[in-house]
């Protein structure tokens, strides 16, 4: 039987750059076109995540 070989995975935050404030957390596998706009909670700005 073989083993599966799984891709390394690391984890990590996104956050307020006025704040922060941890926004969303995201590992390197993800694919992001375009951009995501994410309301902060403690700061009430609206930022643009883009990776």
């Amino acid at each position: 039987m073989q083993n599966i070989k799984y891709p390394p995975i690391n984890r990590s935050w996104f956050q307020c750059p006025f704040c922060g404030t941890k926004l969303a957390i995201y590992d390197n596998t993800a694919l992001l076109s375009g951009g995501i706009f994410v309301k902060c909670k403690t700061c009430k700005k609206e930022i643009e995540l883009k990776k």
